[in-house]
């Protein structure tokens, strides 16, 4: 019988055979695609005609990843890079995999070792630009995908490391659109699809000459204050990732002040917000501009 841990994954490319990485941009996994497969695995068993693609660790290090981490999410550490693939095409089958190991352990059945090829990237090809390339033949990349690739090769950007907590996922449905990020802070006018794309194939600046940065102008420590402010006094977060209070809240500070802005949420009661709701409880667009007209006249 195959020996591994079953908390592990090995991948076999040639006569090299290593554990499972992955990049932050490649972590989100819909698990209900990971049983389809398994149950597949588990019916036919593994197709030794369908190899996944990976890269090896070191070599994706080169190529921009910062950070990379095992199947059970924890960072790889520098001295271990070299025992790892990291997933480039195939991470749901890894995952599948992974639990038939599980279930195959309990049941004194051969475990998987997951057969591969190793894909080389053309000249300054970043690991985020091939991931892309190969899935515009598949699925298109979402806005996620791409804020989680451009995420993975700039560690050190705040803005997008933000964005990347926020942002809604299959992981995080309740989390925040990119249009609703970009008004919480940049004020309007923030990232953009390509945007990110660009980002993804490490490039900082754009426009004809190059000159633009791709970050936009932003405020980091406004937006988080906003988010706080709303969750304190009591707002839902389905209700603070819509458009409606941010757009309040922009449309305060651009026609009076910051601090006015501020102060108008801060003062914000239960009682407000009933006024702002309709009969099932939701916020209604139309209440919500019309009580804000309130709230500011109240504060003068």
């Amino acid at each position: 019988m195959n020996k591994q841990k079953v908390n592990e994954v090995n991948i076999t490319s040639s006569s090299e055979t290593r554990k499972a990485a992955f990049a932050a941009f490649n972590r989100d996994v819909n698990f209900k695609n990971v049983a389809l497969i398994q149950e597949k695995i588990q019916e036919k068993g593994y197709r030794v005609g369908e190899p996944i693609q990976v890269l090896k660790a070191e070599d994706a290090i080169k190529r921009g990843i910062s950070y990379l981490f095992d199947i059970n999410s924890k960072e790889i550490p520098e001295d271990e890079i070299q025992n790892y693939y990291l997933v480039v095409d195939g991470h749901h089958r890894t995952f599948a995999v992974l639990q038939f190991n599980e279930w195959a352990t309990k049941q004194g059945k051969d475990i998987i070792n997951i057969p591969a090829i190793e894909v080389e990237l053309i000249k300054s090809e970043s690991v985020t630009e091939y991931c892309n390339e190969i899935n515009f033949t598949k699925k298109e990349w979402s806005k996620e995908d791409y804020l989680n690739g451009a995420a993975s090769v700039f560690p050190k950007e705040e803005l997008l490391q933000r964005y990347n907590e926020l942002i809604k996922s299959d992981s995080k449905p309740k989390g925040f659109n990119l249009s609703t990020l970009n008004l919480i802070f940049c004020n309007g006018t923030g990232l953009t699809k390509k945007d990110l794309t660009l980002l993804c194939s490490g490039q900082t600046h754009k426009g004809v000459s190059a000159k633009q940065s791709i970050i936009p102008s932003h405020n980091l420590k406004l937006g988080n204050e906003f988010i706080k402010i709303c969750t304190e006094r009591g707002f839902r977060q389905e209700e603070i990732t819509k458009r409606y209070l941010v757009t309040q809240f922009n449309n305060i500070q651009t026609s009076h002040s910051v601090e006015i802005a501020l102060k108008v949420f801060e003062n914000i009661t239960p009682d407000d917000i009933s006024n702002m709701t309709n009969e099932s409880g939701k916020l209604n667009e139309r209440k919500v501009i019309d009580h804000f007209l309130v709230m500011i006249k109240r504060l003068q």
